[in-house]
């Protein structure tokens, strides 16, 4: 005798039925029937039906790609300096590096510095 796992009553209920249905199915209609469930006819109009898509669906992408890159590239970009808020670039101690006040990768600002100390 197996052992069985406890199941709340509705998804026993539900299990049964689906178990119920599934035996009185036969046989044929019991086993899965993927792609293979054709015959050589269907699956040659099958693809080329998927080739006549393709030959309107690929260059389709690359157009609105196109336009898409094209739009995006075509307006020229605004690039303000962002407003001087309070609590950005407090510092409490000198970087270790050469220019003391500049991040890391804030290039500009090495710049800058190094543009100031040469002079």
């Amino acid at each position: 005798r197996a052992s069985r796992r406890w199941c709340p009553p509705q998804s026993a209920t539900m299990l049964g039925g689906l178990l119920r249905a599934a035996r009185a199915l036969p046989k044929s209609q019991a086993a899965r029937q993927l792609s293979a469930g054709g015959s050589q006819a269907e699956h040659i109009e099958v693809m080329e039906k998927w080739k006549k898509i393709s030959y309107v669906g690929i260059p389709a992408v690359a157009l609105f790609g196109t336009m898409t890159m094209y739009n995006h590239f075509a307006h020229h970009h605004h690039s303000e300096p962002p407003p001087a808020y309070s609590h950005m670039k407090i510092r409490s101690k000198p970087f270790p590096w050469g220019a003391k006040d500049c991040d890391m990768w804030d290039f500009a600002c090495k710049k800058t510095y190094w543009e100031e100390a040469t002079d």
